[in-house]
């Protein structure tokens, strides 16, 4: 649910606790990754690139050294030709979990409260699951591939997230979201725990 399209009667949902607006040099570092990825995912040159967006060798290679700012204009020529969205091709990387704890949302008692956890740029196929570990159990390693982000709300007990061997600890209520791509699995202790996980992908 977003702040433009909340339900009547119900306040707009806020932006996710403790996110904040990307730096331009860190929006320039997203472009840059994501651009030289799918040229490379095509096998293309900078040359090649260029002719077929008509933007300059030049200016294509300052944007992969994020050393440039690009017009709405090239973006959407960039990736109109890489069967893209400009949407993507600015996305940054989650480099580590984002983790929201059920306790720093405001909940009052005696109203009805909507949070936004996350908002998602993810434009193709999502599975959604619903996982039941036992007691001291640990769920199959996994890794869904580039550019897919996955999304936990523990609906009971506790649960260790691990991502890339770091472990993050999840109690009932808390969500988090991270890269798809990191090696991951979920344990328990003592108690069993029921999850609800999203895995968004990218558009073919």
């Amino acid at each position: 649910m977003s702040e433009d399209h909340a339900v009547a009667g119900l306040p707009a949902a806020p932006r996710p606790p403790g996110t904040q607006q990307p730096g331009a040099g860190t929006v320039r570092a997203s472009l840059a990754g994501n651009l030289n990825r799918r040229r490379l995912a095509r096998g293309w040159s900078l040359r090649e690139l260029s002719a077929a967006t008509g933007v300059s060798k030049g200016l294509l290679s300052q944007i992969e050294r994020a050393e440039a700012n690009p017009t709405v204009d090239v973006l959407v020529r960039i990736a109109d030709v890489l069967d893209t969205s400009c949407t993507d091709l600015l996305r940054q990387p989650l480099l580590r979990p984002e983790i929201i704890r059920a306790s720093s949302l405001d909940e009052p008692d005696d109203e009805t409260s909507v949070n936004l956890l996350f908002a998602g740029h993810e434009l193709g196929r999502i599975e959604i699951y619903r996982t039941r570990l036992h007691p001291h159990a640990q769920s199959q390693i996994s890794s869904h591939g580039a550019d897919s982000v996955e999304y936990v709300l523990v609906m009971s007990g506790q649960v260790t997230l691990v991502v890339d061997d770091v472990p993050h600890v999840l109690e009932t209520g808390d969500t988090a979201r991270f890269s798809g791509l990191s090696s991951h699995y979920y344990t328990t202790q003592d108690s069993p725990a029921v999850t609800h996980t999203v895995v968004g992908y990218p558009r073919d």
